[in-house]
């Protein structure tokens, strides 16, 4: 189970937790960007950079 289904299984449980649940997922998204980010764009820049200084 990921996380946006422990938290709509939360809600459902617990209907009057929406706003903790809605943080919850707002991190999770945050954090799963800034991975993104780090993984594909940073790592590419370094790669164009090491590329174009070596030629």
């Amino acid at each position: 189970m990921n996380i946006h289904e422990q938290c709509l299984l939360r809600y459902l449980t617990h209907p009057d937790e929406l706003s903790y649940a809605t943080e919850i997922l707002k991190l999770n998204n945050q954090i799963l960007e800034q991975k993104f980010v780090v993984k594909n764009i940073i790592a590419n820049m370094s790669l164009i950079n090491y590329t174009k200084n070596v030629k």
